[in-house]
């Protein structure tokens, strides 16, 4: 959620910099995936059953369309082994809003789009050819515009000194600071937080180190005023280091298992050391910096510049994929209790649109799917770490 956006999820998360853009501070990689990313066209199709109403769908799709309406038409992008046009990439979003505008059975929508549209899976990771799913949502926490005794540790705006250049291959950046006429990296999560950036930055301050910290690992969210508004933070830079995964800290530490190393668990763990709250948070080098996002806007955008669906949107590495891009998505999702506990899990399956991406979603094999707002979405997207399949859809042509 994210306008060049950033979430970080690698037990806990992704780090998101924009649409095919990766950053770092020495040597940029891009991904590399060409013709490679999805396997040949698909000769048998799933049921299309969407466990999700077609009304989240259509607007989702309209904010796919309008990003693409914004490129050159004849920019072209590779899709189930062909290239494909932007024009073309546009008619395929327009003819299956078409089709879904009639509301079919699962069955009848199956039968029209083996007819009309060709079907390729995303390549995965391992010999099951599965990707790996993991989500995000946007989280909701008291704030305060000043600093009190209360509110006393602060989202960031980006600072004035922090400087980001073309990278050695195209599309990439190189993110720091200049010193003597030089690129050096910028100052590390530890130096920020202990006073290192120029003096008024702080965007809003919050009561709790922790919702800070989710605030970095979501990339944006929403902060509630004393006088009850709501307000909408968005990711608006990073510093350029190299993002430390926590959760794997935690684990190799020995303090918790591997597959309790979930955004819950992490929280958990936090709040009942507070004593090491500090070194554990400062084991990451990656710093989001903040903006005051689109409050009137339907959600958070994302690294295409739209607003995120929920339950619709992912994140996948935009330099394999079509951006805005029509998939069908299996994989499972929680149930949950009264109490907001997940008692079991249920298949997912649904259509989704490429809306976002980040740069530990890199290469095939890997998807973030963002949840939205509100206790499920948290519980989801928290605890998901599911292998899944991607089904890339596109007119015949």
């Amino acid at each position: 959620m994210r306008t060049a956006a950033e979430t970080i999820r690698t037990y806990l998360g992704v780090l998101i910099l924009g649409c095919g853009l990766v950053a770092a501070l020495v040597q940029p990689v891009a991904a590399q995936c060409g013709r490679s990313a999805t396997a040949p066209p698909a000769t048998e199709f799933p049921l299309f059953q969407d466990d999700l109403g077609y009304e989240s769908l259509a607007p989702a799709i309209d904010r796919s369309v309008h990003y693409l309406k914004q490129l050159p038409t004849e920019k072209t992008f590779v899709l189930c082994g062909e290239e494909y046009t932007v024009r073309w990439l546009i008619e395929s979003l327009l003819a299956f809003q078409r089709i879904i505008a009639e509301k079919p059975s699962p069955q009848v929508l199956t039968a029209l789009l083996k007819k009309e549209f060709i079907l390729c899976q995303a390549q995965g990771r391992g010999a099951d050819q599965k990707i790996f799913l993991t989500g995000y949502f946007e989280p909701l926490f008291k704030a305060s515009l000043t600093k009190t005794a209360i509110y006393r540790y602060p989202l960031y705006r980006t600072p004035p000194d922090l400087v980001s250049i073309p990278g050695i291959k195209k599309g990439e950046k190189q993110i720091g600071r200049m010193e003597n006429g030089s690129l050096v990296p910028y100052f590390s999560r530890g130096e920020i937080e202990k006073g290192r950036l120029p003096a008024g930055q702080e965007l809003v301050y919050l009561a709790d180190p922790v919702e800070s910290f989710i605030l970095h690992i979501q990339g944006s969210g929403r902060v509630q005023l004393a006088d009850g508004s709501l307000r909408r933070v968005q990711f608006a830079a990073k510093n350029g280091r190299e993002y430390r995964s926590i959760g794997r800290l935690l684990v190799e530490k020995g303090v918790m298992r591997k597959e309790e190393a979930t955004m819950p668990g992490i929280v958990r763990y936090l709040r009942e050391h507070p004593d090491e709250q500090e070194s554990i948070l400062h084991h990451n080098d990656s710093f989001v910096f903040f903006r005051w996002g689109d409050d009137s806007a339907a959600g958070p955008m994302g690294c295409l510049g739209e607003p995120l669906t929920p339950g619709r949107s992912v994140a996948l590495d935009q330099e394999c994929f079509p951006p805005g891009g029509l998939a069908f998505l299996t994989t499972r999702k929680p149930r949950v209790n009264a109490a907001g506990e997940i008692i079991g899990w249920e298949p997912l399956r649904r259509f989704v649109v490429n809306q976002d991406s980040g740069s530990a979603i890199t290469g095939v094999g890997r998807l973030d799917l963002f949840w939205g707002a509100g206790p499920y979405a948290e519980a989801a997207a928290g605890n998901m770490k599911h292998p899944g399949a991607l089904y890339f859809l596109v007119k015949k042509k």
